[in-house]
């Protein structure tokens, strides 16, 4: 699908954000695991929700809608693994699923699409080797079989947190008990303290001693009752649509009290120059000047597209740091910014893991971009659309299904003009 932006703002927007993907599934996989029944309120649909939804279906799970409200019937942490699980392009189902699915000796087989299965497994399979488990991945998907021993497990702090979270939801269903020692650096911490929370609400008892987990064995997954809060990275895209488009925007649904990693947007957007002030149920976001900034992003990497983005209209230099793990999502984000926004005139270079972005005066527009296949590649163009002089179209706009499915009907409703093709 291609979309063409054109800007006709006239005042003041506002955004309700969908709730949040990565409390979602989270959420999700510790109701399925439970031994009973669970609510989940303001859980959003998404492609990458339903492949966990999916998943944990064929682990025994029961989902049903009740208006707002999804009712979980657990599986009892008693997993009846289907022999194939399809995980669409979700790398958080099959980074979180993998340990569980090796809870026993069955064979099983994961499948995706896009480049999931290119994406790094090496933390797993490497824990597989060491217990003599099998474990081979390839382009057609991921072969393994169980079943995992209690134990220590050494994983490197400097990759996805999404390896430590898995083993994590995992390893309290084990006889025995584990540790999980941390390797500094300790990157994206602030993601495996939401499994944490999210583990403690459903009653898992997790100890822990600077860089080291302690998980007992033996333990059972109660049922949860839990608002799945809005989602911060989502909210970028809206937030900073403020500083592009020059009106005010107000973004609706975002905890003030939230400890997602991206919720550290709305400091960087101050950072950038914008005048930010709480309200009811979110935050009100209000232009001014946009300058350059300097960023860390180890503990937020999914906000970079939509911040290179902002940085090509800010006066000066950006420098984000801590980009590296860009390079491996749904696209190489780093590659991926860079050309597109040659198309806009905005210069980025990138240097081992720090992005430098350069901005522009002015924005032509008049280009067809290249989504790239990724969902938050998409999004950030269409923020950075919001101030070109002439219309701007993005092939592959369907991306944005990923994670966000009503992103253009709302982008539509601050008074970007969508058109579809």
């Amino acid at each position: 699908m291609r979309v063409t932006l054109e800007p006709h703002f006239t005042g003041p927007a506002e955004a309700g954000i969908p709730s949040s993907k990565s409390l979602g599934h989270r959420a999700l996989i510790a109701a399925a695991l439970a031994e009973g029944t669970s609510f989940l309120y303001g859980l959003g649909m998404s492609k990458d929700i339903e492949a966990t939804m999916n998943a944990m279906k064929t682990f025994g799970a029961v989902f049903e809608q009740q208006g707002d409200l999804l009712a979980v019937h657990g599986c009892g942490g008693k997993l009846y693994a289907d022999t194939a699980i399809d995980c669409c392009e979700s790398g958080s189902t099959l980074r979180f699923l993998i340990p569980l699915a090796a809870l026993d000796g069955t064979e099983t087989r994961f499948s995706g699409q896009g480049r999931l299965m290119k994406r790094p497994l090496d933390v797993y399979e490497k824990i597989f080797a060491e217990q003599n488990l099998p474990f081979e991945q390839s382009e057609e998907g991921v072969r393994l079989c169980g079943p995992l021993k209690a134990g220590v497990y050494t994983v490197d702090g400097n990759i996805s947190s999404q390896f430590i979270s898995g083993l994590l939801f995992a390893l309290p269903l084990l006889d025995g008990d584990s540790e999980i020692r941390i390797k500094e650096p300790f990157e994206s911490a602030s993601y495996v303290t939401l499994t944490l929370e999210t583990l403690k609400a459903a009653g898992i008892r997790i100890g822990q001693e600077g860089l080291t987990f302690r998980v007992p064995g033996n333990q059972t997954y109660r049922p949860v009752r839990l608002t799945v809060d809005g989602d911060d990275s989502q909210a970028a895209f809206f937030a900073g649509l403020a500083l592009t488009a020059r009106i005010p925007v107000s973004v609706h649904g975002i905890s003030h009290e939230s400890k997602q990693p991206d919720h550290v947007i709305f400091s960087l957007l101050k950072d950038f120059g914008a005048r930010i002030s709480e309200t009811e149920d979110g935050y009100l976001v209000c232009p001014e000047e946009i300058k350059a900034i300097h960023a860390d992003l180890s503990d937020c990497p999914d906000l970079g597209p939509v911040l290179f983005a902002l940085a090509g209209t800010a006066e000066g230099t950006s420098v984000f740091t801590g980009c590296g793990r860009l390079r491996i999502k749904e696209s190489d984000r780093i590659a991926a910014m860079q050309e597109e926004l040659a198309k806009l005139g905005v210069r980025l270079e990138a240097e081992d893991d720090t992005v430098y972005v350069t901005g522009t005066e002015s924005i032509q527009g008049g280009v067809t971009l290249d989504g790239h296949n990724d969902h938050r590649i998409v999004m950030a163009l269409s923020v950075l659309a919001a101030c070109a002089q002439k219309p701007v179209s993005i092939e592959g706009a369907q991306a944005v299904n990923k994670s966000y499915p009503g992103f253009f009907s709302d982008l539509e409703k601050t008074g970007m003009e969508v058109t579809y093709d």
